[in-house]
């Protein structure tokens, strides 16, 4: 096939396929991808699985040591998730998964209307705002602590059990529709025939990995870098303007997300280190990492050998955000008053949304 461009292609083209771009820039796409979102959706997607037997394991046997393991298993399987929220674009939105897992504020009046009903639950069939996550939160936890086993009901395990089933299929989904259907497991394959998801054909991470002119949304690599660096400005942004700034404006403690597990500031570190494993290429949870420059095939690699100060200023600053969000009291709905930790907080996270937007400049 022969392909005709401008002059101003041909130039954008020379950019991205000589060594110093398109070689550096495939390499940060391809370890994007299968070293970053698709191992944090395979271990969202164990870790969902696991919460679901520990789901059944109490409902079976009613215990507070089985509600506290299955308290311990939802926060356990959090932890991928919000680990993931720099990443909410391809398949998260386009399959409506990020509001079926993780939809904010609960709308309780029907949760409370379900419970009160003999309605059959069908994780299928149950809207995003009275499932996901943050339902089975409110009918695992109180206070912070497991609810007393004693104190639920058969109806509300029930419940339980096809919310956990939800949750699970769908962190499933999100894995399957980034990894695509090679190399798939014997019980992989059984659980997308069961499932029944759109083909997947290669997987949204191979279409992220081959920008070309005919895709819509990511016509060169460059797109495909300023996408991953979207994906981090808008979680930085939502965690210090939303999830932090809303509830300490308005001191409403309804408004502050997990706080039936007080796991908010949790959450919130999570989010950060999902915009550091993005900038970084490596899902190491360790702080300390941002203190020198990431290997040549992440954007931290390439944006220090273009401009190295800058690279320093976005490893600062998520840094930054990181001890920021960490040095609010906890849990954050018992301390809203806690003005110039919270202030602070948000500034740091308004620095680094700022500084994140810089990158495109240097990709472009």
């Amino acid at each position: 096939m022969m392909l005709f461009s401008s002059c101003d292609d041909e130039k954008k083209d020379e950019v991205l396929n000589d060594d110093s771009s398109s070689v550096a820039y495939t390499e940060v796409i391809n370890d994007y991808v299968d070293k970053v979102v698709i191992p944090t959706y395979g271990d969202m997607k164990d870790k969902t699985s696991a919460l679901l037997e520990a789901v059944e394991a109490f409902t079976e046997s009613g215990t507070d040591a089985d509600l506290q393991a299955a308290c311990d298993a939802w926060r356990a399987a959090r932890e991928p998730w919000e680990e993931s929220e720099a990443f909410l674009f391809g398949p998260a939105a386009t399959y409506g998964l990020d509001p079926s897992l993780d939809s904010w504020p609960l709308d309780k009046v029907q949760i409370n209307s379900f419970l009160n009903s003999s309605i059959e639950f069908d994780p299928e069939a149950l809207g995003s705002t009275v499932r996901g996550f943050h339902t089975l939160e409110y009918l695992l936890f109180e206070n912070g602590k497991a609810r007393k086993a004693s104190d639920i009901t058969e109806r509300q395990k029930n419940y339980m059990v096809a919310v956990a089933t939800g949750i699970s299929d769908d962190a499933f989904l999100l894995w399957y529709y980034w990894h695509g259907d090679r190399n798939l497991s014997s019980a992989d394959k059984e659980r997308v025939e069961e499932l029944e998801p759109d083909a997947a054909n290669d997987g949204f991470g191979a279409r992220f990995k081959n920008a070309n002119m005919f895709d819509q949304a990511y016509k060169t690599q460059a797109d495909v870098i300023g996408q991953i660096i979207d994906g981090c400005t808008d979680i930085s942004g939502e965690v210090g303007e939303q999830k932090i700034g809303g509830p300490f404006s308005t001191k409403q403690v309804e408004e502050v997300e997990s706080w039936y597990s007080w796991n908010s500031l949790d959450d919130y570190k999570h989010n950060i280190l999902s915009i550091q494993h993005s900038y970084l290429g490596t899902l190491s949870d360790k702080i300390g990492d941002l203190d020198k420059a990431g290997s040549a095939s992440s954007i931290s690699g390439v944006v220090a050998g273009k401009n190295k100060k800058l690279d320093e200023q976005i490893r600062k600053a998520i840094k930054d955000a990181y001890n920021a969000v960490d040095a609010i009291p906890a849990p954050f709905r018992n301390n809203l008053n806690a003005s110039s930790e919270i202030k602070n907080a948000m500034e740091k996270l308004a620095e680094l949304t700022d500084v994140l937007e810089k990158v495109k400049e240097v990709i472009e």
